[in-house]
């Protein structure tokens, strides 16, 4: 995860592919000068500054748009605008354990785990894209443009809340009669996801998922069907740990290849545990050409997951390669009619950067 060359590393690039990069110092007059001019004939504006360092840099919504009334302004916060805690910092972590899913990803020894992805991070900023594609098409109606702001704590409360939390907050009418819930089950919720040892790896499977009949026929374990501790779906809930123990058992019996053709066989979901390493040669992957390879400056190829998205008229191979930081700058502001020697000064006053690879 260090930086690479002229700071750019394979994360970095991942975030950035496709894009012109310029690096400007919007904390300089100049810059903003700059910065303004760009967003006159833009259509969107994103930061992810903390609420009121914008205003502070003098680039607010109100700022831009009355040099372009149709601009979309789109913001990330943390804690949202303003509030208790609007000036605190925010990362993915916080966020994890402000909204309930450091509690949810407990296990059945109670103990809290993190989820180790930046999944609100990721989450907030697909929520912004919605937002602001929201936007540009109440512009086509309208012809106004608008501020849309996305806080962290609430694209992941969205996130979270199905599978999440709706079960906690289901008083009224639970699943599962409060004085029947298991501890574990209470701290737990999810504890029916298992990885499962086979003879030469590991599978992923959902316990008390559909069709109970086929887990039972496929390891050959008819006889669950009828025991009384599985055979309601109540009774299995119930019973999880000890269900878990016995289906761990059957399944440590066989191959991965063979446990997984005997789910197959009666429609029983299940999945390899693959390492992450080894995603690129996987068959759905490969056939449906979701990892492509690029050249990037300073790093060589790179696997990249192509655009995710299957139009039935649009093309979305991705054809440009991330420069280096700030290495679009020159050729971004001559469309403002910046000659290479007033860019030559601007590089040379720092009010614009280019990273070179010495």
């Amino acid at each position: 995860m260090g930086p690479g060359p002229d700071g750019v590393n394979s994360i970095f690039y991942s975030l950035n592919r496709g894009k012109q990069f310029c690096a400007i110092d919007a904390k300089t007059d100049k810059g903003r000068e700059l910065l303004f001019d760009l967003a006159a004939s833009a259509d969107v504006f994103i930061h992810n500054m903390r609420p009121g360092k914008a205003e502070s840099l003098g680039l607010s919504y109100e700022a831009l748009s009355a040099v372009n009334p149709g601009i979309i302004c789109g913001a990330i916060s943390g804690h949202g605008p303003d509030g208790p805690e609007a000036h605190l910092p925010a990362y993915d972590y916080v966020m994890q354990a402000k909204l309930g899913m450091v509690d949810h990803q407990r296990d059945r020894e109670g103990r809290g785990d993190l989820v180790r992805q930046v999944v609100v991070d990721k989450t907030s900023a697909n929520a912004l894209v919605q937002g602001i594609l929201a936007a540009l098409y109440m512009r086509e109606k309208t012809g106004r443009g608008q501020q849309v702001e996305i806080p962290m704590v609430a694209a992941g409360l969205a996130f979270l809340w199905p599978d999440g939390l709706a079960a906690a907050h289901a008083e009224l009418n639970p699943a599962i009669p409060l004085e029947q819930m298991p501890p574990w089950l209470e701290s737990a919720p999810g504890s029916f996801l298992v990885v499962l040892e086979t003879t030469d790896g590991e599978i992923a499977t959902g316990i008390l998922l559909p069709p109970w009949d086929g887990l039972c026929l496929a390891l050959e374990r008819t006889d669950w069907i009828t025991d009384e501790r599985f055979s309601e779906a109540l009774g299995r809930v119930l019973n999880l740990p000890e269900l878990i123990a016995e289906v761990s058992a059957e399944v440590a019996k066989y191959s991965t290849e063979e446990v997984l053709a005997r789910f197959e066989e009666h429609d029983f979901a299940a999945g390899k545990v693959v390492t992450r390493r080894e995603v690129h040669e996987d068959p759905t992957v490969k056939h449906l050409g979701l990892i492509s390879e690029q050249a990037a400056p300073g790093l060589g190829q790179v696997r990249q997951p192509a655009p995710m998205w299957m139009f039935s008229d649009a093309d979305t191979e991705i054809t440009t390669s991330l420069n280096s930081t700030g290495g679009d700058s020159r050729e971004v502001l001559a469309e403002l009619g910046i000659s290479s020697d007033e860019f030559d000064q601007l590089e040379e006053d720092g009010i614009v950067f280019v990273a070179t690879s010495e």
